[in-house]
């Protein structure tokens, strides 16, 4: 990214970004928020005791994700995770 020449050193000038960019405060938040929409999407239910845990329970089938640096889930069955990651 380069400084536009109306932007000078000193200015009281803030830039906006147009995009998220990985690696950014924004960016990070971003992507929790839209994981969080996915998961509700799908209809997952937060764990009251760690808020990165997450379950559903769908046709007897239990599945649990784990969110920290990656997205972990175990599944009650086989069967369970075809269908959890359909």
């Amino acid at each position: 990214m380069e400084q536009l020449r109306e932007f000078e050193e000193g200015d009281n000038h803030i830039w906006r970004l147009r995009k998220t960019l990985y690696g950014t405060i924004q960016g990070a938040h971003d992507w929790a928020k839209n994981l969080d929409r996915t998961f509700k999407g799908h209809e997952y239910y937060k764990s009251k005791a760690d808020p990165q845990i997450c379950s559903r329970v769908y046709d007897n089938e239990l599945t649990l994700t784990s969110t920290w640096i990656d997205v972990l889930g175990t599944f009650s069955t086989f069967e369970g995770k075809i269908l959890a990651k359909s």
